[in-house]
């Protein structure tokens, strides 16, 4: 009896441990129905070869929800959103990466030993404790048949009741729960997929590139801070830091004689996958996960790149955190890709952030757009404000004399390393607030110092960051700032309800980035509005 009751109390923590991230702490439950049945079914097998291979069989089953519950967790932390395996398998590499970049080799060795080491222990300890309850041949049983049979019926009817929402109080089947949610995120994944699709394929024609007149000789710019949503404008926790440095940046632009009007629209995700916002905002559809980004380019189709093409402007995407070949970045067709190793970079990498975004400005000035003879459409996506959020650096006021990026070797190793800074998530949210704000100064000093009435700028954020800044149920919407000498350029933003100056007025979105094309195909182009 003392083996059966330890095994029932282990099986119960590890399946309430499987509730742990859809309710971001401890599960509020205290007993799972699963427990009971299967010790109760283990009770009643004959020891042999039958009941050794469900034991190991059940303990591989137990494996794969742990192993779900980990990813669950990761995702719903990272992404703001609960796990679909459909959708997400495909990010494991990506995970993997963003880990060691932050933590580096040995601690993300160190990390994978321990979760290792729990998943062992999780099917050894299943599959010993069960195929230990079974009853020995010719020989009294361990477990009294009459509690056997009353703890299988007992859970398996817990189960039924939990089917049908309704269990006892404190009580639930998580394995269960997790095995349905699962199931039902992957068949919704595949029809919204093929939605998707039909989508694409109906709206082709929509899509076709179209010069922008309005545009013509106005250099176009998407400036995307990493991390940058609207938590760090109106949560109380960032606001104090951010609030202020908008404030400054509002008088600046003021004093360059430069007009800047805010507004919201709602990024296609959160906490990361920022290429799915850059998609977002292109293509004209909303993509949110990475299956749909794989569709759109197995589509042919024009993007907001190829109206400017069609207007007459250079294109440009820089993109500092991209490392690998990006055969995907060549499909939205850009005259030109920067990624990391095109910048000719001289100074340290800071952890993940592979160089500071003031030194992505400075290139960009000096190596794109001062150069070209053509307009310029451009898209710079800054990584600055990107997690570990350490060391903070400072806006450098001599912009002539970053060249290289050399000069930034005077602040590696300054800050806290990312495994000391991230033992204390108070401490953390501090970093990530001064980030942000150091990538609005630097983003905003640019504006200041090199728009004019010739620049449509566009000052906004990818994505809400993970929800440990955030928390569970915040908003998707990011600022957008549109910064212009014009004033007219800036009048079909109003238009939209944005207002003047750089607070935003509401932290919630009516339209997603998506919106973006066909507003500049409506105010500045000859065609309708495109889909979206």
């Amino acid at each position: 009896m003392t083996r059966w009751l330890l095994t029932l109390v282990a099986l119960n923590a590890v399946l309430l441990g499987l509730e742990i991230p859809r309710h971001a702490g401890l599960a509020p439950y205290g007993l799972a129905w699963e427990a009971f049945v299967l010790v109760g079914l283990f009770a009643l097998l004959p020891a042999g070869r039958l009941a050794r291979g469900l034991a190991w069989l059940v303990a591989s089953v137990l494996l794969i929800l742990v192993v779900l519950a980990l990813f669950d967790a990761l995702t719903r932390a990272s992404l703001s959103r609960p796990l679909n395996v459909v959708q997400d398998w495909v990010l494991l590499d990506a995970v993997y990466r963003l880990v060691t970049g932050n933590l580096g080799a040995l601690a993300t060795g160190l990390l994978g030993v321990f979760l290792v080491t729990l998943l062992v222990a999780v099917i050894w300890g299943a599959g010993r404790g069960l195929g230990a309850l079974a009853a020995p041949a010719g020989g009294g049983r361990r477990v009294p048949l009459a509690i056997a049979i009353g703890a299988f019926g007992v859970g398996l009817g817990g189960v039924l009741a939990a089917e049908r929402g309704a269990a006892p109080p404190g009580t639930a089947a998580p394995g269960m729960a997790m095995i349905q949610q699962q199931v039902a995120a992957g068949r919704s994944a595949l029809a919204e997929n093929q939605r998707f699709r039909a989508r694409l394929e109906a709206t082709r024609e929509e899509a076709v590139a179209a010069a922008l007149p309005g545009l013509a000789g106005v250099d176009v710019i998407l400036g995307l801070v990493e991390s940058y949503g609207v938590s760090a404008v109106f949560d109380a926790r960032y606001a104090p830091v951010i609030v202020p440095a908008l404030e400054r940046l509002e008088e600046d632009l003021e004093a360059a004689d430069l007009h800047v009007v805010s507004g919201v629209l709602e990024a296609p995700i959160a906490g990361g996958q920022s290429w799915l916002a850059h998609a977002s905002l292109l293509s004209g559809v909303q993509v949110r996960y990475a299956g749909r980004y794989e569709a759109l380019q197995d589509t042919p189709r024009d993007t907001l790149v190829q109206d400017f093409v069609a207007t007459g402007h250079h294109t440009a995407m820089l993109s500092p955190a991209i490392q690998l070949d990006w055969p995907e970045g060549r499909w939205f067709g850009w005259d030109r890709i920067v990624d990391k190793h095109g910048f000719d970079y001289a100074g340290p990498p800071f952890f993940w952030v592979t160089m500071p975004d003031q030194y992505t400005w400075s290139f960009f000035e000096q190596q794109v757009r001062s150069p070209s003879d053509a307009p310029v459409f451009a898209m710079l996506a800054l990584v600055s404000s990107h997690a570990p959020w350490t060391p903070i650096l400072p806006v450098l006021e001599d912009w002539e004399g970053i060249g290289d990026g050399e000069r930034f070797h005077e602040w590696a190793g300054k800050g806290p390393e990312p495994e000391v800074l991230w033992r204390d998530f108070g401490r953390v949210r501090d970093f990530y607030a001064e980030s942000v704000r150091y990538s609005l100064e630097v983003t905003g000093d640019y504006a200041a110092r090199y728009a004019d009435e010739d620049t449509l700028f566009f000052l906004l954020g990818d994505h809400q960051p993970a929800a440990l800044i955030t928390g569970q149920d915040a908003s998707w919407a990011v600022p957008v700032h549109v910064i212009s000498g014009d004033p007219e350029l800036l009048e079909p933003f109003r238009a939209r309800g944005f207002v003047s100056g750089m607070q935003p007025p509401s932290e919630s979105a009516e339209e997603g980035f998506d919106a973006l094309r066909g507003w500049l195909r409506d105010a500045f182009g000859a065609s309708s509005k495109v889909d979206g």
